[in-house]
């Protein structure tokens, strides 16, 4: 079975499956991580966005690959799933990223005191509608329930091999304004690892979160 097929397959299980069920998480984790480790994800405007461009990218990746989950039912199994997400990512998703995180830098400012919002997954609105005045609220009670880890969920789960390298560590720095590059470096783990490992992270402790904010 040839990478095309296969990914076109788990995107069709996927869809077959119920919503938040075990069957559809996995089709959709195992098919990000095929996606993500294909190496043939476009990447847009080469050249451009000096300095910047790695975040973008990373940032435009992980806006594409929530959409993947949250939306895996407008995947039309007529087109190659890479087609569908590199038409995405092109057309959408670095555009996006590259308004956000460009103006979110300016030239000698520190970015680690820079936050970010970007867990698409736990709020139903387009990704424009993410400056609302609910997203920061939204925000401060995920990172608590990170911070507080009831259940010690996010602590124990970890990159394979790099045990320091929980969920718990990577979602908080990132949530807290650090960089995919930055939090990178102090863990000596590849960008496109660390912002798949949380995707697959955010999909699958998304109930755990949305109940926590709920209440």
């Amino acid at each position: 079975m040839t990478l095309d097929e296969r990914l076109k397959q788990l995107a069709v299980e996927a869809q077959q499956s119920l919503p938040k069920t075990p069957q559809r998480q996995r089709a959709l984790a195992q098919l990000v991580d095929m996606i993500c480790r294909s190496k043939r994800l476009v990447r847009p405007y080469r050249g451009q966005f000096s300095g910047f461009y790695e975040d973008i990218y990373a940032e435009a990746q992980q806006r594409l690959f929530l959409y993947i989950c949250e939306q895996i039912n407008r995947y039309n199994p007529e087109f190659e799933v890479l087609q569908w997400a590199n038409f995405l990512m092109k057309r959408r998703f670095f555009v996006e990223a590259s308004r956000d995180v460009m103006p979110s830098a300016p030239k000698g400012m520190d970015r680690s005191k820079i936050k970010r919002i970007t867990l698409d997954v736990l709020d139903k609105q387009e990704p424009m509608d993410l400056r609302s005045q609910s997203v920061p609220s939204l925000s401060e009670a995920v990172i608590q329930c990170i911070q507080e880890d009831r259940d010690g969920l996010f602590r124990s789960t970890h990159i394979q091999k790099k045990p320091e390298a929980t969920f718990q560590y990577i979602a908080l720095h990132f949530l807290g304004g650090y960089s995919w590059k930055e939090i990178s470096a102090e863990l000596d783990v590849k960008v496109v690892t660390l912002s798949s490992f949380y995707l697959r992270c955010l999909t699958k402790f998304a109930p755990v979160l949305k109940a926590y904010v709920s209440v």
